[in-house]
């Protein structure tokens, strides 16, 4: 009869530990979760303006082209990256006007929460830039332009 009240007594000790550890169990899981989606969106981010920087030394010639074309190719979770490109020039080749020695592109996005648990993760800005020497005159590029993506 001792050894029933004392198993009785230990599953209600289980359950309680159980109820005790399980909030502790899904704040761990769910943030991981977030910390990963985090970290997916940086490096979405990143590459986006690498891309962007490539696309604005080689194959086109505004500067809001390159910004529409680098929302296009940039996978970027949920809209509201903003695009800014930037060309930098220099007067020393004499061209008129003067052709960008380097083009600029910075991505930047507010981070959005995958599971709306976590809120000390909204609204995190993520920036990046790249910057890439032209290889050929770029006198169409302007002065640069900005773009929100959809």
């Amino acid at each position: 009869m001792f050894r029933m009240i004392r198993r009785a007594r230990e599953r209600g000790a289980a359950l309680v530990e159980f109820a005790l550890i399980l909030p502790l169990f899904i704040l761990l899981v769910f943030g991981i979760m977030e910390a990963g989606w985090l970290f997916a969106q940086e490096v979405e981010i990143r590459n986006a303006a690498r891309e962007g920087a490539r696309l604005a030394v080689v194959d086109w010639d505004t500067a809001l082209q390159v910004a529409k074309e680098t929302c296009n190719r940039a996978d970027l979770s949920g809209a509201g990256a903003s695009v800014t490109v930037t060309p930098s020039s220099t007067d020393d080749e004499g061209f008129d006007p003067p052709s960008p020695e380097s083009v600029t592109v910075t991505v930047t996005k507010i981070y959005s929460s995958l599971t709306g648990v976590l809120d000390f993760f909204e609204n995190i800005s993520m920036s990046a830039s790249a910057e890439m020497r032209t290889e050929r005159p770029l006198t169409t590029l302007g002065s640069g332009a900005s773009w929100t993506c959809q």
